[in-house]
């Protein structure tokens, strides 16, 4: 059985293009997607292999390990994406009863899907757990997705710590940003390090995505 990789919300660009690349290069790529919310019955001849994810329900988090037993899936590498740019195009309501939504879809459903995989790789005892980040900008008016932002990069850190306290060198994490748009740059320097046998060495910092070295400024 070959080893595959998830990546999460199909909604995102920088998730569908990154998916994109890495199965030209060959990887076998999986993208989650609320098959409840998308009554598009092609969405795999669109964007490939689906694991469905309704970020409303905690039952749809539990079973996303027997979702890959069933679909034959080795889930090698994980991939959690929030890109804070495009969310505040998905999430345009700044009003106080839209942030019940935002919470629920974007910090617990988020905290689920890294337990949730945490737990897998741990079961597993190897797996490689990246966090990719792309903040609001400065200007963000949009107060729900900014404190997602700031909530999902402390979820991260401590989930990599989590990893770090295992003392298992086969369990692998990163912290990774994105910084500007120079998205076909980050895709590519992404790909390279899925590739690598070994990722970052140092826990709880966060990586430029792009940079030339990978310990470097």
């Amino acid at each position: 059985m070959s080893a595959d990789i998830v990546i999460t919300d199909d909604r995102l660009r920088f998730s569908l293009s990154l998916a994109d690349f890495l199965r030209v290069q060959g990887q076998h790529v999986s993208l989650t997607a609320d098959l409840e919310q998308n009554k598009d019955k092609k969405i795999e001849e669109r964007i490939g292999p689906v694991i469905s994810w309704n970020r409303n329900s905690s039952f749809s988090m539990q079973s996303l390990p027997l979702q890959f037993k069933n679909l034959q899936l080795d889930i090698e590498t994980a991939l959690i994406i929030f890109d804070a740019v495009e969310y505040i195009s998905l999430y345009p309501d700044t009003g106080l009863l839209n942030a019940d939504r935002v919470i629920t879809e974007l910090v617990t459903a988020n905290m689920q899907f890294s337990y949730t995989m945490l737990r897998y790789f741990m079961q597993r005892k190897s797996g490689k757990l990246i966090f990719i980040h792309r903040d609001v900008p400065l200007s963000c008016e949009n107060i729900p997705i900014a404190a997602a932002s700031g909530a999902f990069a402390r979820m991260a850190e401590e989930s990599v710590m989590t990893i770090a306290r295992e003392e298992n060198s086969l369990l692998q994490t990163m912290l990774v940003r994105l910084e500007g748009e120079e998205n076909a740059l980050y895709i590519e320097w992404l790909a390279a390090q899925i590739g690598m046998p070994v990722l970052s060495r140092i826990p709880g910092r966060w990586i430029k995505a792009g940079q030339r070295g990978l310990f470097g400024k």
